[in-house]
């Protein structure tokens, strides 16, 4: 299954426009202690959380996750 992509500038208009988006920061700890960007409300899961973790995330919103 392809997953769809969006780019940063869509996911800030979505934002911009009060979407309701859950947002999940899949970076590495290294990636994620390395960067100034975080992105406000989004919930930190590494990739390996994913699975373990999925019941925790209410999906009558659109997910977006966010790596480098």
């Amino acid at each position: 299954m392809k997953v769809p992509r969006i780019t940063k500038e869509e996911l800030k208009a979505k934002l911009d426009r009060g979407e309701d988006i859950l947002i999940i920061d899949v970076r590495n700890e290294t990636d994620y202690g390395k960067s100034n960007v975080k992105i406000p409300g989004a919930i930190r899961v590494t990739v390996d959380e994913l699975d373990f973790r999925a019941d925790e995330f209410d999906r009558n919103h659109e997910v977006v996750t966010y790596c480098t």
